[in-house]
């Protein structure tokens, strides 16, 4: 996948959050897709999951929408 992006000359960088055990992730920095591995001991890694971060944020129109009279 590093090899692939760099041809396209698309930028990434390693994604912290969500590196850790046997799991590697890399974010391609123009478009902030996520790509993660699941690296198995002894075998090649396996992409998991790839897609965009999910965004969140807090909408006051659905706060109102639950509120009691």
């Amino acid at each position: 996948m590093i090899a692939a992006l760099d041809r396209a000359g698309c930028a990434w960088r390693p994604y912290t959050p969500l590196t850790f055990d046997n799991q590697c992730a890399i974010e391609a920095t123009s478009t902030g897709v996520l790509f993660v591995f699941e690296i198995p001991e002894g075998e090649d890694p396996i992409l998991n999951i790839a897609g965009p971060q999910a965004r969140h944020h807090d909408c006051p129109a659905a706060a109102k929408t639950h509120a009691t009279p």
